[in-house]
C-alpha cells in the first residue's frame, strides 16, 4: 500500500488528467474514478442512486461503475483463503471458478462447490480494503481543500459530507459477520413470505473476511425477456416487491438498503433478495412517524406533514413554520390533480431534500437513508413494470381505508358529511399539532406571523420585560411587608430583596429609555 505523500500526489494528479477542476463531463468523472480505485469506485456507486442531489446524466454514467470494479488476481484469492482457513482451499471446496461472478469494489465473488456437494457463492474481501478506504477518505479531504473543489461543486453536492457517507457506509459492508448476521435478522423478519427465497449462510466457512452462501441462480429481476419467456408475471413480480419492501421499512423497521437490480433474482417463482451488506434500521419512533408523514402525504395535510417533519428534525434549528408549510404547500400542490399511478417518486423526493435544506431542517440518517432506498427500488420497479407505481402500493399500505374510497364518486354530500363531521370535533388543527407535540415529549411553539422570525424576537423581549416587571413587583412587596412587621432592627434578607427591587428597577427603566430613543 503507498504512503500517503504518494497517494496524495496520485489523486491531485488523476483529477487534474480528466479536469475535473475545469471541464467536468460524466464521462471523466467516471473515467477518473475507475482510475482512483475501490474507495472511489463505491462513492461513485453510492453518488448513482442520488439523482436528488447530482444531475439524472451523471447518476446514468457512475451506475456503469457496478460493472467496472478491476477484480482481484485468482492468486491473491487462493492466498486470503488460504490464510483464512489455515489450509489449502481445496481442503473445503471442491472446486471454485477462477473468473468471478461479480467484482465490487469492497469484495468479490467466485462461484464455487462445497466437498459435500453443494453449490455455494464465495465472497471474498479484498485485502487492506479498510486501511486503504480510511487513507483515501482523509486524503481525498485535503485535496478537496488543497484544489477548492467545494467551491466547483458547492452548487451541486457536499463533498465532504458525501465522503463521509461514503465511509460509514462501506464500514458497515466491510465485516462479514455483520452481514451473515443481517441474513438472518431478514430471514427471520420475512420467514412467512412463501414468495421469497430464503438464502442459506454456511456459518463453518464463514468470517469477517470471507461469506459462503447458497448460490443463487435463476434470472436476475431486469431480464425482462427471460422471465415472460419462462412464464413469469412481470406486474405480479413488481407488486410483491414493493408490498415486500415497503413491510421491511414499516413494519420490521430493518429494510435493504440497496435494492437495484443487480442485488435481485428470480429463482423457482421467488423473490431472491443478495447483498445484505448495506441494510437499514428505524427505530419504533421513526417507523410511527414516517408513516404519520406519508398518510399526511397522501392525504395533502399539509400542517401534519409540517408537523412530523419539525419532530423528525435532528438539527434543532429553528424552523420558520409558516414558511416551511408554504414549501410543504407548493411541493404538495405540484401533485395534486396528478393520479397517483403518474406521480414521479424521484422528482417528488428530490423536491422534498431541496425543501429540507432550504428550511434548514434535517433528517436523521436512517431516514433519509430509506428514502434513498426507495428511490433505488422504484427506479427497479419501472425496469420491470411500469405499471406498478410504489406511491400507489404505499398508499394503500398506510391508509388503507382511503385508498377503498373513490372520492369522484362519493360526491358532494358524502364529502361534506365527512367535513362536517370533522369539524364537530370543536378543535383546531393547530390545536391538534400541540398537543401531539405534548404528547410526545417533544413540543415545538410555532408562531406563524408577516417576517415571523423579526416577531418571535420581539415576542421574546417582552416576556423577558414581563418576568423582570414580576420579579421587581415582588421584590419591592417583600421589602415593604419587611420593613412593616419588623419591630426592631431589619433582617439581612431585607437588603437582599431590597438590592434585587433596585437592579431591576434600574434595569426596567434602562430598558424603557433605550426603546424611546429608538422609536424617535
Amino acid at each position: 500500500m503507498k504512503n500517503n505523500t504518494s497517494r496524495l500526489g496520485e489523486i491531485i494528479g488523476i483529477i487534474k488528467k480528466y479536469h475535473l477542476t475545469k471541464n467536468i463531463t460524466p464521462e471523466n468523472i467516471r473515467y477518473a474514478i475507475e482510475e482512483l480505485g475501490p474507495t472511489f469506485v463505491k462513492m461513485g456507486q453510492i453518488l448513482s442512486s442520488r439523482d436528488d442531489l447530482i444531475p439524472k446524466e451523471y447518476c446514468a454514467e457512475l451506475q456503469k461503475l457496478k460493472h467496472s470494479v478491476k477484480p482481484m488476481p485468482y492468486e491473491k484469492v487462493e492466498e486470503i483463503l488460504r490464510r483464512e482457513y489455515d489450509c489449502n482451499p481445496e481442503d473445503i471446496f471442491l472446486e471454485i471458478d477462477k473468473i468471478p461472478v461479480g467484482s465490487a469494489s469492497i469484495a468479490q465473488v467466485h462461484k464455487g462447490k462445497l466437498k459435500s456437494g453443494q453449490t455455494v457463492a464465495i465472497k471474498v474481501r479484498r485485502e487492506n480494503i479498510e486501511q486503504l478506504m480510511e487513507r483515501d477518505a482523509k486524503l481525498l479531504k485535503k485535496v478537496i481543500n488543497i484544489l477548492r473543489l467545494n467551491k466547483i461543486f458547492g452548487d451541486i453536492i457536499d463533498l465532504t459530507q458525501v465522503i463521509d457517507e461514503m465511509y460509514d457506509r462501506a464500514k458497515e459492508e466491510m465485516n462479514f459477520t455483520t452481514e451473515r448476521k443481517h441474513i438472518e435478522e431478514f430471514l427471520e423478519n420475512n420467514k412467512e413470505l412463501v414468495y421469497l427465497k430464503p438464502l442459506k449462510v454456511y456459518t463453518k466457512y464463514s468470517n469477517s473476511n470471507i461469506l459462503v452462501m447458497e448460490y443463487i441462480g435463476g434470472y436476475n429481476i431486469s431480464d425482462k425477456e427471460k422471465l415472460i419467456a419462462a412464464g413469469y408475471d412481470l406486474d405480479e413480480i413488481a407488486e410483491k416487491l414493493a408490498h415486500n419492501y415497503i413491510k421491511q421499512a414499516i413494519d420490521d423497521g430493518f429494510y435493504h438498503a440497496d435494492p437495484h437490480t443487480d442485488n435481485i433474482k428470480i429463482i423457482d417463482g421467488k423473490i431472491a433478495y443478495l447483498d445484505f451488506g448495506m441494510m437499514g434500521r428505524l427505530s419504533r419512533r421513526n417507523r410511527k412517524l414516517l408513516e404519520e408523514c406519508m398518510i399526511a402525504i397522501v392525504k395533502n395535510d399539509i400542517n401534519e406533514v409540517a408537523h412530523v417533519l419539525t419532530l423528525l428534525d435532528i438539527s434543532n434549528s429553528r424552523t420558520d413554520y409558516m414558511q416551511l408549510k408554504n414549501d410543504i404547500r407548493k411541493v404538495l400542490d405540484k401533485n395534486k390533480t396528478t393520479a397517483i399511478a403518474n406521480i414521479d417518486i424521484k422528482e417528488f423526493v428530490k423536491e422534498m431534500f431541496v425543501l429540507l435544506r432550504r428550511n434548514e431542517i434535517t433528517l436523521p440518517k436512517e431516514i433519509t437513508m430509506l428514502v434513498r432506498g426507495i428511490v433505488v427500488l422504484e427506479g427497479t420497479l419501472e425496469k420491470v413494470s411500469p405499471n406498478i407505481n410504489l406511491i400507489e402500493v404505499l398508499e394503500k399500505k398506510v391508509n388503507p381505508k382511503e385508498a377503498l374510497i373513490n372520492k369522484d364518486k362519493l360526491g358532494e354530500f358524502a364529502l361534506s358529511s365527512i367535513k362536517s363531521g370533522a369539524d364537530l370535533l370543536l378543535i383546531p388543527n393547530e390545536a391538534l399539532t400541540t398537543l401531539k407535540g405534548i404528547n410526545s415529549g417533544e413540543l415545538r411553539f410555532n408562531i406563524e406571523l408577516t417576517d415571523s422570525k423579526h416577531q418571535l424576537d420581539s415576542i421574546e423581549r417582552i416576556v423577558h420585560l414581563v418576568i423582570i416587571s414580576a420579579l421587581d413587583v415582588a421584590f419591592i412587596i417583600g421589602t415593604s411587608q419587611m420593613v412593616v412587621k419588623s419591630e426592631n432592627d431589619l433582617p439581612f434578607i431585607f437588603y437582599i430583596y431590597l438590592l434585587g427591587a433596585i437592579i431591576c428597577t434600574l434595569w426596567l427603566l434602562y430598558k424603557l429609555i433605550i426603546s424611546k430613543f429608538k422609536r424617535m
